[in-house]
């Protein structure tokens, strides 16, 4: 049996995520030849490439006049140029090499149950954003990002409206409140953000902040779940690992896990891609219909589902055709229906009331930015993700399925970031943060392309002591921009 295969069965699973064509596919000559020296050698060449290209892109951008702009101080990171690593940062070495360990494990022992491995990459990555998070020192970094002072920037400062009203009332007059928010999150995203956050702190109380950090850092931690249907739907099981394991060890994941809600939005909007993909393989009306009402209940919380909604409507029509796709499209969007008007009938939740209420983005549009944005936003999803995981968007993977969708959603963001902000209401700089649901599709990318790469290896061990490298790469990243940036959220 294929190597492939019977990873899929040994996990549990039923074997599908390598299918026959799959299995076929891998002892055809191209494939074989797949690891050969060259696929050995140009992983590392093109890593090396991309550190030297975003290197001197963001040493050439320090040349350019501050912008004085926000958290700015040097372009192109969001953030205030501050570098600073304290002796807290010490606590990155056991978390990392915890987490490293955990991805050869993962991806090294066959018997180890799916559900068992995605809970320790989840758990694992938490622990890890912990640290990070601690780099420069501040244990108040673990909490600034849900902090209930009438000052603070974020949504929690006008957490207090829901108190005041009830659920119900604040939902139903969030259109109306817009004005009066003082933080400039709460007026451009739907109520269901503050809704989440109200809940959290009526299960744990408003003196438990860290317990509350805590909880929102595993939830953003989750979005490796759907990192790893994607990757196994695509090219497997253990492909499905790799990616959900270099997920959790990306700078991006891990400096944003305990500051920024974006991160939880990511975890909707990332699984509902991930059915997307599991319903064109399988041609599957429920998995659809699963994957519209996810994406429901991510438009609860951000607008941003809409782009999602535009680009697997593209995709599934190519990929299955019209009189399918039109079929697999309409249970979506059932699916989305349903969630949306239960919305509406238990808190009263106008998706199009809160959208047209929210503000105009003041800001500017220039060349810099058409490149600056997606290179800030490779910065923070490091190396492997960079260069793997975006060459396996475009570069076909022996023995793995293409990632129509994922290639149709990333170059979406990158031409909506090239508009003009009046029109995007994408402020130029955050790409970052407000693009977090797109780590977990080069995670899984970057699986394919990682297990294709070590299958030439030869024994396991070997293997998963690359993708255990690969993770330390990634988190040593992590600490170098975390030490760099004062990323306020």
């Amino acid at each position: 049996m294929d190597e492939r295969r019977a990873d899929d069965v040994a996990a549990g699973g039923d074997g599908q995520g390598g299918s026959v064509t799959t299995v076929l596919a891998a002892s055809r000559p191209e494939v074989r030849e797949a690891a050969a020296p060259r696929w050995r050698w140009w992983p590392v060449l093109a890593m090396a490439a991309v550190g030297a290209g975003l290197y001197a892109f963001w040493w050439w951008s320090q040349t350019l006049p501050p912008l004085g702009w926000g958290y700015f101080a040097r372009r192109p990171i969001y953030g205030k140029f501050i570098p600073i690593w304290d002796e807290l940062a010490l606590w990155v070495i056991p978390a990392g090499v915890l987490l490293a360990g955990v991805a050869w494990l993962i991806t090294s022992w066959r018997r180890l149950p799916t559900w068992a491995a995605l809970l320790l990459v989840v758990l694992a990555g938490a622990a890890a954003a912990t640290t990070i998070a601690l780099v420069r020192g501040e244990v108040g970094d673990l909490t600034r990002g849900i902090s209930t002072g009438p000052k603070s920037p974020y949504y929690t400062s006008d957490l207090h409206f829901v108190y005041e009203l009830g659920l119900r009332d604040f939902v139903e007059r969030h259109a109306e409140l817009s004005e009066l928010f003082h933080s400039y999150n709460s007026r451009t995203h739907p109520a269901g953000v503050l809704v989440f956050l109200y809940l959290l702190f009526r299960i744990f109380g408003a003196s438990h902040e860290m317990w509350i950090a805590v909880v929102i850092a595993v939830v953003a931690s989750s979005s490796a779940v759907a990192t790893w249907l994607i990757g196994r739907t695509l090219g497997g099981e253990r492909a499905g690992r790799i990616g959900a394991v270099l997920f959790a060890a990306a700078p991006g994941p891990l400096m944003l896990a305990y500051s920024n809600l974006d991160t939880v939005f990511a975890v909707p909007m990332t699984m509902s891609v991930a059915l997307f993909v599991l319903a064109v393989h399988r041609r599957s009306v429920p998995v659809a219909a699963a994957a519209g009402a996810v994406l429901g209940l991510g438009t609860l919380m951000t607008f941003a589902t809409s782009f999602i909604v535009i680009s697997a409507a593209v995709a599934v029509v190519i990929q299955t055709g019209v009189r399918t796709g039109a079929r697999l499209l309409g249970a979506a969007a059932a699916g989305g229906a349903a969630v949306l008007g239960l919305a509406w009938l238990t808190l009263g939740f106008d998706v199009l009331a809160s959208y047209q209420a929210s503000p105009r983005v003041s800001g500017y549009s220039t060349t810099y930015w058409m490149v600056a944005s997606p290179a800030a936003w490779l910065i923070y999803a490091g190396l492997p993700l960079a260069a793997l995981g975006v060459a396996g968007l475009f570069r076909r993977v022996p023995g793995a399925r293409r990632p129509l969708l994922l290639v149709v959603l990333v170059l979406f963001m990158v031409l909506w970031a090239a508009l003009p902000s009046e029109l995007t209401k994408l402020r130029p700089g955050e790409v970052e943060r407000t693009w977090t649901f797109l780590y977990p599709l080069v995670a899984a990318t970057a699986g394919l392309v990682v297990d294709r790469w070590t299958a030439g290896f030869g024994r396991r061990w070997l293997r998963g002591a690359v993708v255990a490298g690969l993770v330390l790469l990634s988190v040593g990243q992590a600490v170098l921009i975390q030490g760099l940036y004062n990323n306020f959220f």
